[in-house]
């Protein structure tokens, strides 16, 4: 009697786990669109901008009014640019912590299986650097900038440093290289900023995890 209760609380375990190793991935694909979405309305917006900033261009000979119009368009774009970042590095942290999940599960099979475990190709252990090298990947400063976030986050440093180059040109008439030298330093600034708030989430995130088996 023991043996068979054993037996079919492992069933139940196997069964709870499967399910389980579901929802995850089912989890992990509405980060992943949910991420592509919000990437899609910044870009959406920031080329309907572009154009309508080139109409005014032509209309108004790139004057006064110009200025006005864009000094007025780009801090809106900018908003929907730092909350399209702020959010996707929260989904990128839900994605990262659900695929951890999921090595969890799979080491639970290996535990029960070992035999299956040259047939897995990604990890079976839960740490973060198991994670990048299921997929061939390392923890590089360059890494980021290649997530969603840190392609919103060049994009809306670019929002930034227009801003305040034509801010400049329009308060005090400076001249060309002025202006371009004030908006590349706005750029760099804002750029930095916003990737220390993402190293600070993603080191938050991290803490609050608590590894079971990490791998070598």
């Amino acid at each position: 009697m023991a043996e068979e209760r054993k037996n079919e609380d492992r069933q139940y375990e196997a069964q709870f786990l499967t399910t389980e190793h579901f929802v995850l991935q089912t989890a992990r694909t509405g980060t992943i669109q949910e991420a592509n979405g919000r990437a899609n309305l910044f870009v959406t917006s920031v080329s309907s901008a572009v154009v309508a900033l080139g109409f005014v261009a032509q209309v108004t000979q790139m004057g006064e009014g110009f200025l006005f119009f864009a000094l007025i368009i780009l801090p809106p774009l900018y908003f929907i640019g730092s909350v399209s970042f702020v959010r996707a590095v929260q989904v990128a942290i839900e994605d990262m912590i659900n695929a951890r999940a999921m090595g969890r599960i799979r080491h639970y099979f290996v535990d029960r299986s070992p035999s299956v475990q040259p047939y897995l190709m990604h990890s079976i252990h839960d740490d973060y650097a198991a994670v990048l090298s299921s997929f061939g990947f390392q923890s590089s400063m360059l890494q980021s900038f290649m997530t969603t976030a840190g392609m919103v986050n060049v994009v809306n440093g670019v929002i930034a440093g227009v801003f305040v180059g034509l801010a400049i040109k329009a308060a005090f008439g400076s001249t060309l290289a002025v202006c371009t030298v004030s908006g590349v330093g706005v750029f760099f600034v804002t750029v930095a900023l916003w990737r220390w708030y993402q190293v600070r989430a993603w080191a938050n995130g991290e803490q609050n995890i608590v590894v079971l088996f990490p791998s070598d």
